[in-house]
C-alpha cells in the first residue's frame, strides 16, 4: 500500500530534479517554488501586464520546513497528525496565492479604468477638432464668391439635305437659324407630308365639282394652306410627345426638340399658333365643315401614342389623314355625299398604310432597340403581302367611288395606271433597305396627283 510519506517523497525528488513541469499539472505548477510559467495576459489596447501568481519565498521556506520535520520524525509516530499538518501548509499557500490574484485583478481593473478615460478625452478631443474644421471650412465656402455657369449653348441645326437640296430645303438654309429651326419643326423643309394630305382632300372636292367643271379654286386654296398649317402642327404635337425617342434615333436626332435647338415651350406657342391659324382658316368653311374639321383633333392628338402600345399606329394615321376626304365633300356640297367619300375615305386609308409601313422600315431597328411598335415590325418579311392586300383594298374602293359618281373613262384608266404604280412599288420594295424604302414613300405623291389628275378629267367629260 503507497503511503502518504512516499507520495510526499516522490514529489520532492521531482522538483529537485527539476523535471516538475513534465508531469505536474498546469494549475499545480502556479503554487510550486520555481515555477517558470507566469500568467500573462494581452490586453486589445496593446499593452501586456505581466501577473505571476506563482509562490512567494515565505511559503517555499514554511513547505520546506515542513519536509525537514517530516524526515526527522520517527517513523512509529501518528500519521494523522503528518497529515494534518502538510494540509494546513497546502491551504496556507493557497490561500496567499488566491490574495495576490486578487491584487492583481484589482489593478488590473484599475488600469483599464485609467486606459478608458483617457481614451474617451481624446475621441472627445478628436470630435472638437473635426467641428472645428468643419466649421472653417464652411465658412471659407460661404466667403468664396458663386459663379454661375452661362447657359449651354444650343447646337447648331441638323441641316443635312445633300448635294442637290430642294427648292424648300434651300428656303430654310437661307432662312436665320432660330426660323430655320420652326420651319424644320413644321417639316416645310420635306412637304412630302402636306402632300399626302392633302391629295384626298383634292379627290373630294374634285368628285364634288359640278359635271363638265372644274374644281372650286377656292376650296382648292384654303386646303392646301390648311394642309400646310394641319401637318405642321400634327409634327409638332408628334415631335413633343416624341423628344425622348427621337434622341435616340439616327435619322431625327437632328429635329429641333431631339437636338434642344428649341425647348417644349417654344414648341408648345408655336404649336398654339398653328392651331389658331387653323382655326381661321376652319371658319371660312360652312358650320358642317366646322363641327367636322374640330372632330378630327382627337385623332391629331392621340396618333403619336399609339405608336407605344400598339402594332398599328399605321392605321390610325391613315384616319388621320384621309380626314380630308369627308371634309372636301362637306365643305363643297354643305354635307358628306357618303356613297362617294365613303369608299373615297377608307380606299385612303389603305393607301396610307402602304406608304407609312414602308416609311416605318427606314426606322425599324431603330424602333426595336427602344420599344416603338409599327406595322413595319408587325408584318416583317411578309411585308409584301401586306401590301399587296392594302392595295386591292384601295384600287376597290376606287372603282366604287367611279361607279357612285358616274366618272368615265379618263378616271378608270388612271386607276389601271394607279395600279401599276402600286404593283411596281411593291414588287421591287427592298424593306431591308432603308434609301430605297425613302424613295418608295416619296414616290406616293405622284400617285395622288396621278389620281387627282383622272378625277378632274373624267368629270369634265362629264355630260
Amino acid at each position: 500500500m503507497v503511503t502518504f510519506d512516499a507520495i510526499m517523497y516522490n514529489l520532492t525528488w521531482v522538483v529537485r530534479q527539476g523535471t516538475y513541469h513534465l508531469v505536474t499539472p498546469w494549475c499545480l505548477r502556479l503554487i510550486l517554488p520555481g515555477t517558470k510559467a507566469p500568467a500573462t495576459l494581452t490586453l486589445r489596447h496593446g499593452w501586456s501586464r505581466n501577473m505571476s501568481v506563482g509562490t512567494t519565498a515565505s511559503a517555499s521556506k514554511t513547505w520546506r520546513a515542513g519536509q525537514e520535520r517530516t524526515a526527522d520524525r520517527p517513523g512509529g509516530e501518528n500519521k494523522d497528525s503528518v497529515v494534518s499538518e502538510g494540509v494546513e501548509q497546502k491551504q496556507s499557500v493557497i490561500g496567499e496565492s488566491q490574495s495576490r490574484v486578487a491584487d492583481s485583478e484589482g489593478r488590473l481593473s484599475a488600469r483599464l479604468q485609467d486606459d478608458s478615460k483617457q481614451m474617451t478625452k481624446i475621441g472627445g478631443i478628436a470630435i472638437a477638432q473635426s467641428i472645428e474644421e468643419r466649421g472653417s471650412t464652411t465658412a471659407a465656402h460661404r466667403d468664396v464668391p458663386h459663379h454661375i455657369p452661362p447657359p449651354p449653348v444650343p447646337p447648331p441645326l441638323h441641316l443635312d439635305y445633300g448635294p442637290t437640296p430642294t427648292i424648300p430645303q434651300r428656303l430654310v438654309l437661307s432662312s436665320p437659324p432660330t426660323l430655320a429651326a420652326y420651319m424644320q419643326l413644321m417639316r416645310l423643309d420635306r412637304p412630302i407630308g402636306t402632300w399626302l394630305l392633302f391629295w384626298p382632300c383634292g379627290w373630294s372636292l374634285a368628285l364634288s365639282a359640278a359635271p363638265g367643271c372644274l374644281p372650286d379654286l377656292w376650296l382648292m386654296t384654303l386646303f392646301g394652306v390648311g394642309a400646310m398649317v394641319m401637318r405642321g402642327a400634327g409634327c409638332t404635337i408628334n415631335d413633343m410627345w416624341d423628344r425622348d425617342y427621337d434622341s435616340k434615333v439616327a435619322r431625327t436626332v437632328g429635329r429641333p426638340l431631339a437636338s434642344g435647338c428649341l425647348s417644349q415651350f417654344d414648341a408648345l406657342v408655336f404649336l398654339g399658333a398653328q392651331l389658331g391659324l387653323g382655326c381661321l382658316i376652319l371658319q371660312e368653311l360652312n358650320f358642317y365643315s366646322v363641327c367636322l374639321g374640330a372632330a378630327s383633333m382627337g385623332l391629331v392628338i392621340t396618333y403619336p401614342l399609339l405608336k407605344r402600345f400598339t402594332y398599328w399606329p399605321q392605321l390610325a394615321l391613315g384616319f388621320t389623314f384621309n380626314w380630308g376626304a369627308l371634309l372636301g365633300s362637306a365643305a363643297a356640297l354643305g354635307q358628306c355625299q357618303w356613297a362617294v367619300c365613303a369608299p373615297l375615305y377608307f380606299s385612303g386609308v389603305a393607301w396610307t398604310l402602304i406608304y407609312d409601313t414602308i416609311y416605318a422600315h427606314q426606322d425599324k431597328y431603330d424602333d426595336v432597340i427602344i420599344g416603338i411598335k409599327s406595322t413595319a415590325l408587325k408584318f416583317g418579311e411578309a411585308t409584301p403581302r401586306w401590301l399587296a392586300g392594302f392595295g386591292m383594298t384601295m384600287i376597290s374602293g376606287l372603282l366604287a367611288v367611279g361607279h357612285n359618281a358616274g366618272q368615265t373613262w379618263p378616271y378608270y384608266l388612271t386607276v389601271a395606271l394607279v395600279s401599276g404604280h402600286l404593283v411596281k412599288q411593291i414588287w421591287t420594295l427592298d424593306i431591308n433597305n432603308a434609301a430605297d424604302c425613302g424613295q418608295k414613300f416619296r414616290a406616293n405623291r405622284h400617285i395622288g396627283l396621278l389620281l387627282f389628275l383622272g378625277i378632274v378629267t373624267g368629270n369634265l367629260l362629264k355630260e
